[in-house]
C-alpha cells in the first residue's frame, strides 16, 4: 500500500477499498485498529440494519474457567525422558558428523566455523536431538505416560524409516545418519506394546480435569476442539484420549496441524503427527465420522470448520485475537468456551480480554467517528531510487533472490547473489559510506553478472541499491517480465516456457479424398495422361497395362502385391505421354476398363455405366482396342479340340452347375464319367465312358495383396485343386492374367490413392518446401495403425532429433542471455507434443493424415458421377500424438529430400511462431556471441585439457567456459557450461540418431530407440569422461635428509577430462572422489562388456551410478566444439570417436548387442502381468561401519520372483533385481553367468563403500 496505492493517491487515480473481516486487529492492542484503517484507507464499521436480526442467529457460547491443580515436581517421573537426558549430556561434540569434516577438510582449531560449532553445539546432529530432548520435555506436562510414550514411538519410527513427510532422511550424510542412529539406539525406554493407562497416576491431572469435563459434555450431537500448543502434543494428547478407558468408547478423535513447509521450520524426527493422515479429518467431523478434534492454532481463521458446541483451550489464548477466534468456533446453540488455567494463574484474563474487545466495538461502531487526516506515510529510505514499468504501473521492488532461486539447479552451487562492500573512510579513520557490489551466480550471462551501487550512509541502503541496479538490468535484458518476476511459470510466458497438457483425442477432419477432385477434371480435361504399369514376377514381366488420367499421377515407388504365401508381384507405374483423346476413344477405353473390372466384381458394378475415375487398358495400338474388345468379350464352352490349349490362354473358369463361380484353370484331366456329367445330346454318341474334367482352384477371396500371407495361415477351405466336368464349364474369353490384374487394382488405387494425397500435400500446404520426392511424403503422413507398405515411424525418429537440434539453435541464437532454464522451458514448449499437435490442426494437416487400414473389403468401382456428387462432412478423432508426429516426420523427410534447407523450410511453413533462420545465419550469430579470443591466452594447466579432446580451439574462453561448473568462482570469469551443454546434448541427439537411421533400412524405430537411450546415458557418457585420459609428467620437491637439501622427484600422473572442471565447492570434491572410487572399482568389468559383453551393462551402470555433471561436461564439450567448427558434425563425431564412445555404437550395430534395459526386459518376460517392485532400505550398523543399502523384491502378478540388491539406490537395486527375475523367469540356471558377466569383491576397495556381485547377460 505505501508503495503503489498512497503514490496514486495524490493524483486521484486511485481507487476506494472495501474490506470484510470478522475481527479488525492484529495483536491484542485495541490501538491496531488505527493501524489497519490508516493502511487501508479506510474507515472499520460494523452494520447497524437488521442488527437485531442478526443477533438473534449468532450464538455466543458460554464461558467457563477451568482451574486445575500442577503437579507436584518429580512425581512419576519418565524413565524414558531421563535417559534421553543422559543421552544428550553425554554427546561428545568431538564426534559430530560436522566437527569431523570440518577437521578433515583441513580446518584447524583457528577456524571460525568450528570454534563456534564447538561452543555453540550447534550442529545439524545436536540440533535434533535437543529438539527431541525439548519435545519430549514439554510432553511431560501431561504427565510421565504421555512423555514414555511420546519418545517410544518416535524412536520406533526412527529405527523403521517411517519419517513424517517434512523429514527428509535420505537426504542426510551417511555419517549423520550413523551418529543419530547410534545416539538415539542408547536411549532406553517401554516397547510400545507395554503401554497401558490402566493407572491414571502416570497422567498429569491437568489432563485428568480435561476428561472428566469430556465425559460430562458428550453426548450424541456433540462436535467439540481443543486447542493445543504444538504439534506433538497434538498426537499424544489425541492418542491418549483415544485409549483413555473413560474416552475410547465415546470420542472419535482426530488430529489437525498446519503443513507449512517454510525455511524457519526445520524439520525434525521428533514430529509425530502425519500430514497425509489428516487431509478427511475436518470432512470426518462434518459427516459425524469424528467428533473431537485436536489441532494447534491453524484452526483459529482461515479454514472452513463446522460449526461446534464444545471448544477448549488447553492453554491460555496468548492473546485477544486467539481468544476471540476460537471462541468464534463455537458456533451452535448452548455450546460451551473453556479456558484451561493453572491454579497460579489469575482467570481474571478473560475478563481483561472481554474488556478490551467491547472497547474496540464502541470504536468501529460509533457512527459519528470521521477518519482523521491520513498520517504521512513512512519512506522506504532516504535516497531510494524507483524505476517505473511503463506497460503495468509498476515500480521495481527487489525479487532478486527469487529470481536467483529459479534459476537451474545444480546439485553442488549456491544460487544466491553474493553482496560485497566497499567503505569510503576520511583522513581520519572516520567511515562516511559505504558501496555495495552483487554478483549474480554464473548460470546468469556474464555481462549480467556484477553490479555495484552508488555511494551510501549505510550497509543496508548500499545493498538494496546494488540489488535494485541488478534488476534493473534484468529487466532491460528481458529475464524478468514487466511484472517484474521471472519468465518460468507466469502467465504471459506460459506460451513460451511452460509445456502444455494435451488431451489424449483430437476431433479431426475426415482423411482428404483425392478421387472427387479426380473425378470433376474428367468433365473439363484437354488432354489424357497416360501411365504405364508394368507387372512382374521374379524379375519377368507378366503383363503391361496402360493407365489413362485426367491429371498428371504421382510418381512412385514400385510396389509389392503378394498373390499367396509363395508368390509375388512387382508393380511399377511410369509416365509416358499425354495427348488428345477424343470421345469415342474415350468411350472405347472406358468399356475396356469396364470389362477387367467385371470379370471380377461384376456383382458390384453399375450397368451401363463407364465413367471410371481411372482407365486401365492393354498397351495395343488404339486402333486395334476395338477389335481386342470384341475378341476378349463373353464366354465360350469347352469342345475336346480345346485340350492342347494351353493355360495362358485360357480365362477364368466358370462352373455353370455353381451359378458360374470363378475358378483359375490349372490344366485338363479324363476322369471318369460321373452322375453330374451331363452333356448335350448331340455329342453323346462321341464320348467314351470317361469324362474331360478341368484341374482348378477357386478363385481366392483375398481383396488385399499389399501385405503377405503369414506363413503359417491355413489356406482357407476350397482352395485345394478340383476336377470340374468340362461339360460343365464355361472359359472367359478374357484371359486370365487380366482378370488377376482386375483382383489388384484396388491394391493398385489405393496405393495411387496415398500418393495422390500426399502429391496434393506437396504442391499444396508445402509448396514453399519444395519436397521433390512424393513417396517421401507419403511415408510421412501414413500412421502405423493404417497397416500401409510404409509408415512414419523411421521419419518420426529422425525428425524428432532434428526439431530438438534446430530448436536448441534457434534459441541459442535469439536468446543470446538466457540462461539454460529458461532454454529448456522455451524448448521443451516448442517439441511438446501438444503443441505440434496443435499446429498440425491450424495448418489442416490432419486431413492429409493416412489411418484407413486398407484392407479391400467389399471393394467396388468408382464412377465419376458418384464423386462429383460427394461432399465430405465427416470428421474422425485422432491421436494428439499421431498429429504431432507427422510434423515430426514431415521435418525427417525434408532434411532427407533436402538437408537443413528445406528441413528449416519446412519448420516455418508447419511452426511458423518460430523465428526460423537460415543455417549458416545461426553459426554466423554464435560467432558473435562466442568471438575468437586471440588476446587471450589459455592459462597453461588447462592445455592437457585442449589434448584430451583433440581439437585447437580458436576460442580458448569457449574451452573454459565448457568447463566451468555453476559454483565457480576466481580467476577467468565465464559462464557456466550449461548454455552450451544445452546445444551439446541436441547435437550428440541428433549425431546418433543420424548414424542409426543411416546404418540399415530395416532398423526398426524401436530398436534405434533403445540403442539412443543406452549411448547417451548418463551414466554411460560419465563412464568414458572417466575412462579417456593422458599421461603428464609432474615434478615434486623432496628433500634429501642426509645434506638438508631440495631437489625434484618425476612421477607419471593420469589425467582425464573430470579433473579440469572448475568449481568451488567442497562437496562437489568428494562427489567426484566417492564416484572416482566406484569407477577405479568398476572400471575393468564395465571395459570386459563394453568389449565382449553381447549385452549392454545396465546393472553395472547402475552400480557405478555417476555424478550428473560428468555427464554434463561431455555434452558442453560437444557444444563448444560444435560452436568453435562452425557447425561441423564431423569436428564432434571425431571427439566422439576420440573418447571410444563411438566404437562402441559401431559394435552395438554390428553385433546386435542386447540393449533392453533390465526392467522393460521384466516386462515382456512377465506378459500380461503386472510388475511390482517393492523397495526398503537396511539399517546402517550402528557402529557406522557399514552404509545402509537397498533392497528390492519382485512381484510379476500374485507372484514373489526374486529378492535382491543392497544398492548404492533405488535404481541400482531394482535393476539388478528385475535382471535377476529375467533369468529366473527364461528358466535360467540360478547364479549361472552369460558374456559380460561382473564379478566384483569389497577387496582393494579403498573409498569406504561396499560392492556386490551381479551378471550382466
Amino acid at each position: 500500500m505505501r508503495s503503489f496505492y498512497y503514490p496514486n493517491l495524490k493524483g486521484g487515480t486511485a481507487p476506494p477499498i472495501l474490506g470484510l473481516t470478522a475481527s479488525p486487529i492484529f495483536n491484542g492492542k485495541v490501538g491496531g485498529l488505527k493501524i489497519i484503517e490508516q493502511n487501508m484507507n479506510a474507515i472499520c464499521r460494523t452494520p447497524r440494519l437488521h442488527r437485531e436480526q442478526l443477533l438473534q442467529h449468532v450464538h455466543r457460547p458460554k464461558m467457563e474457567a477451568l482451574v486445575y491443580q500442577q503437579d507436584v515436581a518429580g512425581v512419576a517421573a519418565s524413565p524414558a525422558l531421563q535417559s534421553l537426558k543422559d543421552v544428550y549430556a553425554n554427546l561428545d561434540i568431538q564426534q559430530d558428523p560436522y566437527v569431523l569434516k570440518l577437521r578433515s577438510a583441513g580446518y584447524g582449531s583457528d577456524c571460525k566455523q568450528l570454534h563456534k560449532a564447538l561452543i555453540s553445539r550447534k550442529t545439524y546432529c545436536q540440533d535434533q536431538i535437543r529438539g527431541f530432548l525439548n519435545t519430549a520435555n514439554n510432553i511431560s506436562e501431561l504427565g510421565s505416560w504421555a512423555a514414555d510414550y511420546y519418545i517410544a514411538t518416535c524412536l520406533q519410527r526412527f529405527r523403521a524409516k517411517r519419517f513424517p513427510a517434512s523429514f527428509n532422511f535420505d537426504g542426510l550424510d551417511t555419517d549423520e545418519k550413523a551418529y543419530l542412529r547410534r545416539a538415539f539406539a542408547k536411549v532406553h525406554c517401554p516397547r510400545l506394546e507395554d503401554f497401558s493407562l490402566k493407572e491414571d497416576s502416570r497422567i498429569a491431572r491437568k489432563v485428568r480435569q480435561l476428561i472428566d469435563i469430556l465425559v460430562a459434555e458428550v453426548h450424541d450431537a456433540f462436535a467439540g476442539l481443543i486447542f493445543v500448543k504444538t504439534r506433538a502434543s497434538v498426537g499424544v494428547l489425541a492418542h491418549l484420549l483415544s485409549t483413555h478407558p473413560r474416552t475410547k468408547g465415546i470420542l472419535k478423535v482426530g488430529t489437525f496441524v498446519g503443513t507449512s513447509s517454510h525455511d524457519k521450520r526445520q524439520s525434525s524426527v521428533s514430529e509425530l503427527v502425519s500430514i497425509s493422515e489428516q487431509s478427511e479429518t475436518l470432512d470426518d467431523l462434518r459427516k459425524g465420522r469424528k467428533n473431537l478434534i485436536i489441532s494447534t492454532s491453524i484452526l483459529e481463521e482461515g479454514i472452513d470448520v463446522t460449526a461446534l458446541n464444545f471448544v477448549c483451550c488447553f492453554e491460555p489464548p496468548p492473546n485477544l485475537k486467539s481468544f476471540i477466534q476460537r471462541r468464534g468456533r463455537a458456533r451452535q446453540a448452548k455450546s460451551k468456551y473453556v479456558i484451561m488455567f493453572p491454579d497460579d494463574m489469575r482467570s481474571t484474563a478473560i475478563d481483561t480480554w472481554q474488556k478490551l474487545e467491547e472497547e474496540m466495538k464502541q470504536i468501529y461502531m460509533d457512527d459519528m467517528r470521521r477518519l482523521a487526516e491520513l498520517q504521512d506515510l513512512e519512506a522506504a529510505e532516504d535516497g531510494s531510487r524507483e524505476f517505473l514499468v511503463e506497460s503495468t504501473g509498476l515500480v521495481v521492488i527487489n525479487h532478486l533472490h527469487h529470481f536467483c532461486a529459479t534459476l537451474p539447479a545444480a546439485q553442488h552451487a549456491d544460487l544466491r547473489p553474493i553482496f560485497s562492500f566497499e567503505s569510503d573512510v576520511t583522513e581520519t579513520g572516520d567511515v562516511v559510506g559505504f558501496r555495495a557490489s552483487v554478483t549474480l551466480p554464473n548460470s546468469v550471462d556474464a555481462s549480467l553478472q556484477h553490479f555495484t551501487s552508488r555511494m551510501w550512509r549505510t550497509e543496508k541502503c548500499a545493498k538494496r541499491d546494488a540489488a535494485f541496479e541488478a534488476y534493473v538490468a534484468l529487466y532491460h535484458a528481458g529475464l524478468v517480465n514487466d511484472h517484474l518476476l521471472p519468465l518460468i511459470g507466469y502467465e504471459e510466458a506460459q506460451a513460451l516456457a511452460t509445456v502444455e497438457r494435451r488431451e489424449s483425442l483430437a476431433v479431426c477432419s475426415e482423411q482428404f479424398n483425392p478421387w472427387p477432385g479426380l473425378a470433376r477434371t474428367w468433365q473439363s480435361r484437354e488432354t489424357v495422361f497416360e501411365s504405364l504399369i508394368s507387372l512382374k514376377s521374379q524379375g519377368k514381366d507378366m503383363l503391361a497395362i496402360k493407365l489413362l488420367s485426367s491429371v498428371s499421377l504421382p510418381c512412385l515407388s514400385s510396389l509389392d502385391l503378394h498373390w499367396d504365401s509363395e508368390q509375388s508381384y512387382s508393380v511399377d507405374i511410369s509416365f509416358l505421354q499425354h495427348q488428345i483423346y477424343d470421345d469415342a476413344l474415350i468411350d472405347i477405353s472406358s468399356r475396356v476398363t469396364s470389362l477387367i473390372l467385371n470379370s471380377i466384381y461384376r456383382n458390384r458394378m453399375q450397368p451401363n455405366q463407364f465413367d471410371f475415375p481411372l482407365l486401365f487398358t492393354p498397351t495395343e495400338n488404339t486402333s486395334d482396342l476395338r477389335i481386342w474388345l470384341q475378341m476378349v468379350h463373353g464366354t465360350r464352352c469347352l469342345k475336346a479340340d480345346f485340350v492342347h490349349t494351353s493355360r495362358g490362354d485360357l480365362g477364368l473358369v466358370r462352373d455353370k452347375s455353381q451359378s458360374e463361380m470363378a475358378h483359375v484353370f490349372h490344366g485338363f484331366e479324363h476322369r471318369q464319367r460321373t452322375s453330374d456329367c451331363s452333356v448335350p445330346a448331340e455329342v453323346a454318341g462321341e464320348l467314351t465312358d470317361e469324362c474331360l474334367h478341368l484341374r482348378v482352384t477357386r478363385l481366392p477371396k483375398r481383396a488385399d495383396f499389399l501385405h503377405r500371407v503369414p506363413l503359417d495361415q491355413k489356406p482357407n477351405a476350397g482352395l485345394g485343386s478340383v476336377f470340374l466336368p468340362a461339360v460343365n464349364c464355361e472359359v472367359d474369353r478374357l484371359p486370365f492374367t487380366y482378370s488377376q490384374f482386375a483382383m489388384f487394382i484396388p491394391s493398385i488405387m489405393h496405393h495411387v490413392e496415398v500418393g495422390m494425397v500426399a502429391e496434393h500435400l506437396r504442391h499444396g500446404m508445402l509448396s514453399a518446401v519444395g519436397f521433390e520426392e512424393t513417396d517421401l511424403v507419403k511415408t510421412a503422413i501414413t500412421a502405423s495403425v493404417a497397416r500401409d507398405t510404409t509408415n512414419y515411424q523411421r521419419l518420426e525418429f529422425l525428425g524428432d532429433s532434428v526439431l530438438k537440434f534446430l530448436t536448441a539453435l534457434t534459441l541459442m541464437t535469439q536468446h543470446r542471455n538466457w540462461h539454460e532454464g529458461y532454454l529448456s522451458h522455451a524448448k521443451d514448449h516448442i517439441v511438446s507434443n501438444a503443441h505440434l499437435a496443435r499446429a498440425a490442426k491450424q495448418m489442416n494437416l490432419d486431413r492429409y493424415i493416412i489411418t484407413k487400414p486398407f484392407t479391400g473389403y467389399k471393394w467396388r468401382p468408382l464412377y465419376n458421377k458418384d464423386l462429383v456428387d460427394t461432399q465430405l462432412t465427416q470428421t474422425r478423432e485422432l491421436s494428439t500424438k499421431v498429429l504431432a508426429d507427422v510434423i515430426e516426420a514431415l521435418l525427417g523427410a525434408a532434411l532427407l529430400d533436402g538437408g537443413y534447407a528445406k528441413a528449416l523450410r519446412c519448420l516455418s511453413v508447419l511452426i511458423p511462431d518460430v523465428n526460423w533462420q537460415p543455417l549458416d545465419r545461426y553459426h554466423a550469430i554464435l560467432s558473435e556471441i562466442y568471438p575468437r579470443s586471440p588476446g587471450f591466452h589459455l592459462p597453461a594447466h588447462f592445455i592437457p585439457a585442449e589434448n584430451l579432446i583433440d581439437h585447437k580451439f580458436t576460442s580458448s574462453l569457449l574451452l573454459l567456459e565448457a568447463l566451468t561448473y555453476p559454483s565457480h568462482i576466481g580467476s577467468n570469469p565465464t559462464p557456466s557450461y550449461q548454455r552450451l551443454e544445452f546445444l551439446g546434448d541436441s547435437v550428440l541427439d541428433f549425431i546418433v540418431t543420424t548414424k542409426l537411421f543411416n546404418y540399415r533400412l530395416d532398423l526398426s524405430h524401436q530398436t534405434m530407440h533403445l540403442i539412443r537411450t543406452g549411448v547417451v546415458s548418463a551414466n554411460f557418457l560419465a563412464f568414458h569422461c572417466m575412462n579417456h585420459s593422458i599421461s603428464l609428467h609432474r615434478s615434486d620437491p623432496v628433500e634429501d635428509k642426509s645434506t638438508g637439501l631440495f631437489g625434484t622427484i618425476t612421477t607419471s600422473v593420469s589425467r582425464s577430462i573430470w579433473h579440469y572442471l572448475r568449481h568451488s565447492s567442497l562437496q562437489l570434491t568428494a562427489a567426484q572422489e566417492r564416484c572416482l572410487a566406484r569407477f577405479q572399482h568398476l572400471r575393468s568389468s564395465i571395459l570386459e562388456a563394453l568389449s565382449a559383453g553381447q549385452a549392454y551393462p545396465w546393472t553395472l551402470f547402475a552400480l557405478f551410478d555417476a555424478d550428473k555433471f560428468f555427464s554434463d561436461m561431455i555434452e558442453s564439450i560437444i557444444g563448444a566444439l560444435y560452436i568453435d567448427s562452425a557447425g561441423s558434425m564431423p569436428v564432434c563425431e571425431a571427439f566422439l570417436e576420440h573418447l571410444g564412445w563411438m566404437s562402441y555404437l559401431e559394435r552395438i550395430l554390428t553385433e546386435e548387442i542386447h540393449m533392453l534395459h533390465p526392467k522393460e526386459e521384466l516386462g515382456r518376460v512377465a506378459g500380461n502381468e503386472k510388475v511390482r517392485y517393492e523397495n526398503w532400505e537396511e539399517e546402517r550398523a550402528e557402529d557406522g561401519s557399514e552404509a545402509g543399502r537397498w533392497v528390492c523384491r519382485v512381484w510379476v502378478g500374485e507372484k514373489e520372483v526374486c529378492t535382491a540388491g543392497r544398492g548404492r539406490s533405488r535404481m541400482e537395486a531394482e535393476t539388478r533385481a528385475a535382471h535377476e527375475a529375467v533369468q529366473m523367469l527364461n528358466g535360467e540356471k540360478a547364479g549361472g553367468t552369460r558374456e559380460g558377466e561382473m564379478e566384483t569383491a569389497e577387496e582393494g576397495n579403498d573409498s569406504g563403500e561396499e560392492f556386490h556381485s551381479c551378471s550382466e547377460g
